[in-house]
């Protein structure tokens, strides 16, 4: 297993501070994080505030991720990323999945946005990474804890099938629909 990952998170908001927490916190191998955004001062905001939350210490540096531009900084650290993890709006996910595959690292987004999805998965029908995509609350998560509390339930009380499993979240999308949403 590799000793350590350099860790690229797109965006500075709060899902990015929830995940950059989670990365440092309940990783095996305390990772590097390094934090882009379009505004340098929010980027640092995040960065900081993961530094103060985690109980370990590790490399976490913000950095400049322009909208239209690459700046020597953001291209040197994507030559020595290992992911980039995309928490930037699902429009903005082709072009970040395109810096993923340009700079060989994998690529995970949040994004349930479909015409953005079948751009990346186009995209990456030929790269030599990874590339996982919607792994976010809805569907990423809520099916991984759909899956667990199932499997939990069916050991707790000796079944191995049930009539119906429904999760729902608190975020409605714009394919949302009826009767579930």
């Amino acid at each position: 297993m590799k000793k350590h990952f350099n860790i690229i998170i797109a965006g500075a908001g709060g899902l990015a501070e929830a995940v950059g927490l989670l990365l440092m916190e309940w990783s095996e191998v305390t990772p590097s994080l390094f934090i882009g955004n379009r505004t340098l001062s929010k980027a640092r905001k995040v960065a900081r505030w993961i530094e103060e939350g985690s109980t370990k210490k590790a490399e976490i540096k913000a950095f400049l991720l322009p909208e239209n531009d690459n700046t020597d900084e953001m291209q040197e650290l994507f030559l020595k990323g290992d992911i980039i993890l995309d928490c930037l709006p699902g429009s903005q996910a082709p072009k970040i999945a395109q810096f993923a595959k340009d700079f060989g690292m994998h690529y995970a987004n949040l994004t349930e946005y479909v015409d953005e999805t079948e751009k990346i998965m186009k995209l990456a029908s030929d790269a030599k990474t990874g590339f996982v995509l919607q792994t976010g609350l809805a569907p990423g998560y809520i099916d991984l804890l759909a899956h667990g509390l199932f499997q939990q339930f069916c050991s707790d009380y000796r079944v191995n099938s049930v009539h119906t499993l429904e999760f729902k979240v608190g975020a409605l999308t714009k394919h949302a629909a009826a009767p579930h949403y």
